[in-house]
């Protein structure tokens, strides 16, 4: 891959730091000379441990600690004129500083790979999500070891690493108990790992990786996953603080609030009922305004017009907005209970009496988004097979909003508020998609306290600005790989010098081909339309020192600026790995093409007690002829439970015994249940249990296959059903994949509560499949 960038180079500009005679650059160093003695015996030798110590941390390095939202746009937090009481990320903006000119890629796993590793998302191979990867090197989802973390980097500095919460940048081939490992947290710099691997979890009931291994989803009652992770954080650093080794810590907290599902306390949610019966358009003015009032937007600011696609609130007739006005009421439940938990962390801090000197980064990711579409959903699966809510069903269940029994998002219409001034949202280039809130606390060292800061930064910049204040080089080599160059400009100066001018110079994006750039104060953006022509785009350019807002497009009275902007981003893509371009979405996705993570076999054999098996590390069933067989063994007093499932309230399926008889049910997106039930109970003794499913008919848009199934016991078929309704895909993003002997998470089926662990023997589970999706036509 070409570069054009230098290496990152600091001047430090915090004093007092005294780094040992060690070459940092090379980590690890080599060890130092052994300069003690060595006589006959240990009485006339003299030691010298130095050789078998780590690298210490500069002395009065400060403790970092980054929390990172997800889906949390420009405009809906407190403190940046937001609709939604954000009471103690206020207050660390009130002791800190406000940044209103940062940016992020626009997408979760590109957005965290530039954040930690310093480099921009293609130049370490993640032009999309991991699920997303192509054979091209921008885009293996996969971050090369040349471009370390920040987390690698203080470790081997004498510092403790912790993340916890959402991750997101492991490859899509190593989501299995097996690993490889070497892409998860601990193999990326970190000394210890809470949280989920993939884009979203269920909030309520969890996918949990704890270190290198899959643990059980935690069912006691109350359980939330923002209020676990806050809690293992404030554990963890206390753990560290107690053992008194005066190392500082590196603490990494990326909540899964507000990424889709939007879940959230029953009472955080009542908080907002009747608040934004106005409607998003009113909604985004009132935000707006509250904008230039704080100083985030300039008093000449325009808001842009909405977004395309946008419906107008005042055309809605009265179910469509008690719907859209219920599911941004559990988005603002859900962010506010997120500021509740994220409060007593800082407590925490305060009660260790650490606060003092570690520097506090909270930001998200991307702008607010629009993938709830134009009415929202209360099961994210659905939209993924095209087959989308309608209002009339939602109206039916809105009370359950936000809850176990529901996977909701909102409409697009509230996340175009949400990004309020901006244009567009995330996955774009425009302001609205790659714009955020980044707010920093250092008490030490930041003396002003709840004033703004408009240098423009990127994510990029997190790196270098943690490596200056910790007073650390960039390291050239680590783990005898030699190191990318770092493009960002640490934002340091910033701290402590509000009137400074920006010291970046540019910065490029790039997301499913949708493209900008940005220098020297302006911007040049293209919004590319799915499958359109790239010859067909648009450019716009805009003067965003004196528009922020991307209100007036210039680019017909610049055409000079424009090319000179338009080839410095081509200059960037080229030395970044942007090439080739690619707009495809879910295809990308599902392409067959791409390498998986599990060799394909004539039979595959599971066991109970085992780890869930991944989506994109299992046998494709669906749309797939196959038979899945239980070897079991029912002791005399009889047995239930289930024998193998995958998926869970929201879609899937699940073999069990109940009443003594066995059951197929096929949970089709929660639109109905397909049981397919012996008429006798399962004698004592050992027995073979087997589902085979036969595809007849496929239809796509909605997605989904029409199948026959057939139960038989010990060889013999007892039960049949024909047109049993498959989905194109369950559970794709948040990993409920196979398991056997219980059901994990939520219940397939509401016959049984979960996890409804087998009370029998259960000594195998036997999955044969064909080797080809069904096309629609019998061979």
């Amino acid at each position: 891959m070409k570069t054009n960038a230098l290496f990152f180079s600091i001047i430090l500009v915090w004093p007092a730091f005294s780094l040992p005679a060690q070459d940092r650059t090379i980590l690890p160093p080599p060890a130092p000379e052994f300069k003690g003695k060595i006589g006959e015996t240990y009485k006339d030798s003299t030691p010298d441990f130095s050789p078998a110590l780590p690298l210490t941390a500069p002395k009065g390095a400060p403790n970092v600690l980054i929390v990172l939202l997800d889906d949390v746009g420009f405009g809906q937090i407190g403190c940046y004129g937001g609709p939604i009481a954000t009471p103690n990320i206020d207050s660390l903006a009130a002791r800190g500083l406000r940044y209103n000119n940062f940016h992020t890629t626009a997408l979760c796993s590109p957005s965290r790979a530039a954040m930690l590793t310093g480099r921009n998302h293609q130049a370490v191979s993640m032009a999309a999500i991991t699920e997303a990867a192509t054979g091209f090197p921008g885009n293996y989802g996969s971050i090369p070891k040349s471009a370390a973390t920040i987390a690698e980097t203080l470790k081997q500095n004498g510092y403790n690493t912790l993340a916890l919460g959402k991750w997101h940048l492991t490859p899509y081939t190593a989501y299995t108990a097996a690993g490889p490992f070497d892409r998860w947290p601990l193999g990326m710099g970190f000394e210890k790992y809470y949280g989920f691997l993939g884009g979203e979890t269920d909030q309520w009931a969890p996918l949990l990786i704890q270190d290198n291994t899959m643990i059980e989803t935690p069912t006691r009652p109350g359980y939330h996953l923002t209020t676990d992770l806050v809690d293992h954080t404030i554990a963890y650093i206390r753990d560290l603080q107690q053992t008194s080794t005066g190392r500082p810590f590196f603490t990494y907290l990326a909540l899964g609030a507000c990424h889709a599902p939007l879940h959230a306390p029953k009472e955080y949610i009542a908080k907002y009922q009747g608040k934004f019966d106005q409607g998003w358009d009113k909604v985004r003015e009132e935000t707006f305004e509250r904008q230039k009032k704080l100083g985030i937007m300039p008093p000449d600011a325009k808001l842009p017009p909405a977004n395309p696609g946008v419906q107008r609130w005042a055309e809605l007739d009265a179910d469509h907005r008690k719907v859209y006005a219920k599911l941004q009421e559990v988005f603002a439940g859900f962010l506010d209970h997120a500021d509740h938990e994220i409060g007593r962390l800082f407590a925490a801090l305060d009660d260790m009496g650490i606060a003092d000197n570690t520097l506090i980064i909270l930001t998200s990711d991307n702008g607010a988004s629009q993938e709830g579409l134009r009415d929202g959903t209360l099961n994210t699966d659905r939209y993924r097979n095209y087959f989308p809510d309608t209002v009339e069903e939602m109206i039916k269940n809105l009370d359950a909003a936000g809850s176990a029994a529901t996977d909701p998002h909102y409409p697009m219409g509230w996340s175009m508020a949400g990004n309020s001034p901006f244009k567009r949202w995330k996955q774009d280039t425009h302001a609205g998609g790659n714009t955020d809130a980044f707010i920093v606390s250092w008490p030490a060292k930041i003396k002003e306290q709840g004033v703004i800061r408009n240098q423009y930064h990127h994510l990029v910049d997190v790196v270098p600005t943690i490596l200056e204040v910790t007073g650390l080089p960039a390291p050239t080599s680590v783990n005898g790989v030699k190191q990318q160059p770092m493009p960002g400009v640490s934002m340091a100066y910033t701290f402590t010098d509000g009137a400074a001018a920006t010291r970046k110079k540019s910065q490029y994006f790039e997301m499913l081909g949708s493209r900008a750039i940005w220098a020297g104060g302006w911007k040049a953006v293209v919004w590319h339309k799915k499958d359109a022509p790239y010859t067909e785009d648009k450019w716009e350019l805009y003067h965003t020192d004196e528009d922020p807002t991307e209100f007036n497009d210039v680019a017909a009275a610049n055409p000079a600026k424009l090319k000179e902007l338009q080839d410095l981003w081509r200059n960037e893509a080229e030395a970044n790995g942007v090439f080739p371009l690619d707009d495809r979405r879910y295809e990308r996705v599902a392409d067959p093409t791409r390498p998986v993570a599990a060799q394909k076999r004539d039979e595959y054999t599971y066991y109970p007690g085992t780890s869930i098996v991944h989506p994109l590390a299992a046998p494709q069933l669906l749309g797939v002829e196959h038979t899945i067989t239980a070897h079991v063994v029912i002791p005399e007093k009889g047995a239930e439970g289930v024998l193998a499932c995958t998926g869970g309230e929201f879609g899937g399926w699940s073999l069990f015994l109940k009443g003594g008889k066995f059951h197929y049910v096929h949970n089709c997106l929660k639109l109905g249940e397909a049981d397919v039930v012996s008429p006798d109970v399962i004698p004592a003794g050992k027995h073979t249990l087997s589902a085979h499913f036969t595809p007849t008919q496929k239809n796509l848009k909605p997605d989904y296959f029409l199948g026959d199934l057939v139960l038989s016991v010990d060889g013999q078929k007892v039960a049949e059903k024909k047109d049993i309704k498959i989905a194109g895909q369950y559970s794709a993003v948040t990993g409920y994949g196979l398991l056997f002997g219980r059901n994990t998470g939520t219940p397939v089926s509401h016959q049984y509560e979960a996890p409804f662990t087998f009370t029998g023997e259960l000594e195998k589970v036997t999955i044969k499949a064909a080797d080809k999706v069904f096309s629609g036509s019998k061979p």
